[in-house]
This record gives C-alpha cells, structure tokens and sequence, in this order.
C-alpha cells in the first residue's frame, strides 16, 4: 500500500503528534551483518586455503622442482599436480554448494528486516504511526531473488579464484624453472588476498542488497525522492561528494547508480516525506526544480 492513500490520516498524526518532528534519516547498512556475512565467506577460504596447503604444498616440496636433480615438467610433476587440483575443486565444490544459498539468503533477509525495521522507525517518529504491517515481502521478492542469486555467485567465486590463482602460480613457476620454495611462498600469501577479497565481497555487498531493498520499499510505499548524503571526508569520489544534500529520484539514478550501488560506496539516502505529512510543505518537484536553477 502507498502511503499516499492514508496521508490525511498520516498527516492528521503528524499534526497532532506531540514536541519536536524527528527529521528523517537514511537507511543505514548494518554493520553487524557485514561482520556475520564476512565471518561465513572467511570460513569457506580459510577451509579452502588449509586444503590447499595440505594437498598441493606437499606435491611441490615432494618433487623438489628445480633443484639439483632438475625436475621438469614432463617427468610427471603436472599430471600428478592437475589430478589433485582436480580433486581439490572437486571438493571444494561440494562445500560450496552446500552452503552457498543458507548463507546468501540468510544475508539478504536480514538486510530487508534491517532496512524495513528503520524505514518503518522513520515514519513512526514523524507520525506516531506504525507501519510496518505495509511493508509486505512479496513487494521485495525479485529484489530478494536477485539479491540471493548474485550472492550465491560470488560465494562461489572466492575458492574458484583461490585455485585459479594456485594453478597459475604452479603451471608459471613450472614453465619458468621457479624453485618449489617460491611457488609454495606465494601460494602461502594467497591467503590474505582471498581474505581481502572476501571483505570486499562483504562490505559491498551488504550496501548494494541495503541500497536496492531501500528503493523499491520506499517506492512501493510512494517515497519518490531521497537526499543524497555523505560522509564528507577524504575517501568519498568527488563525485558523490558534490551530490551531497541533493533531492535524486528514485526513478532516474545518476549514472553510477543511487547511494551504495557503486563499488565500496558508503554514501546513504534520506528519504524525503515532509511533504507526505504536511500539506505545507515543498514537494519534490518544487526542490528540483530549485535545484536546477541553482
């Protein structure tokens, strides 16, 4: 249901509500379910870093390549190195699936009981209604689906990049003579760039799945317009920072797209319901339109 077609009772309780209006504030990415989210994708790489230090370190330490006996490649080291790799994705694999869909959908849900709980607290302290009994799950279901299904890939990319990256590290060092202690010292430092990559995939993710859930819920329930807001400090894009305090619609993004979307973007939207509740107040258009002449 659309706000709009309860706003006299809305602005009726607006009126009537008693001391100072609560201005309305953004919808904030949780920081408790990014820590959660990141402590699920460090369990799936460390459990693949520590096989991988079980199953093919081993394999390389075993054939001494490159010392003095002179191991090449056609003595068999890359069969027997190819067959674990093989094995190992297979494994891996199996984990991964297992797990990867409890863990996308368990993040996604949390972000939309996050989101609609703060929306709904929005309108409450400028009303002094609850409306929470609007905000309807099969509103977000694509949304949720989407969410759920992008997760689910990427969840599975970080022990497929892991051994990616293992096999390059091991088929160039075989190609170029490398010692077996180096190719085991970079495979051992795999490990903090897999852990980098899963916080990453954290943090960015959790402001995406916040910033898009915001936006159809608030346009389901007639919110149309938002204030961009940043954090104004040294790592904002000059770009976003020159958006700050400005009226976007929820139907015309930037091109980068609204607050969150883009890679690590930490910006936030307000949602802007002044006029909602009282008749006095600007509507979006007038703000714009000042905006523009600015």
């Amino acid at each position: 249901m659309k706000i709009q077609l309860i706003s006299p009772l809305l602005t009726q309780a607006a009126l009537k509500k008693k001391g100072r209006k609560a201005k309305a504030k953004p919808i904030i990415r949780s920081k408790k379910i990014e820590i959660e989210y990141l402590s699920q994708l460090l369990g799936i790489t460390n459990q693949c870093h520590k096989s991988i230090i079980d199953s093919i370190i081993p394999i390389l330490k075993q054939q001494r390549i490159s010392d003095s006996q002179n191991i090449h490649v056609s003595d068999g080291i890359l069969d027997i190195f190819l067959s674990a790799m093989t094995a190992l994705r297979s494994k891996m694999n199996g984990v991964v699936d297992t797990v990867a869909l409890d863990i996308a959908r368990r993040v996604v849900e949390q972000n939309k009981a996050s989101t609609d709980k703060q929306l709904a607290l929005i309108i409450y302290n400028s009303t002094g209604i609850d409306l929470s009994s609007l905000m309807n799950s099969e509103d977000l279901a694509e949304a949720v689906a989407e969410a759920i299904a992008a997760n689910v890939a990427l969840i599975k990319s970080l022990p497929s990049e892991q051994l990616d990256q293992v096999e390059k590290i091991v088929l160039n060092g075989l190609q170029s003579g490398q010692r077996a202690e180096s190719m085991v010292e970079a495979i051992k430092a795999l490990g903090t760039k897999t852990e980098r990559r899963a916080a990453l995939i954290a943090r960015d993710q959790v402001g995406k799945i916040t910033s898009r859930l915001t936006q159809i819920r608030q346009q389901k329930m007639g919110i149309t317009h938002y204030y961009w807001s940043c954090s104004r400090d040294e790592r904002v894009r000059p770009l976003h920072y020159a958006r700050h305090n400005k009226l976007f619609a929820w139907n015309n993004p930037p091109d980068d797209g609204h607050p969150g979307i883009a890679i690590n973007c930490r910006c936030v939207a307000i949602p802007y319901i002044a006029h909602l509740f009282n008749p006095n107040a600007p509507t979006p258009e007038d703000i714009m339109e000042l905006q523009m002449a600015a």
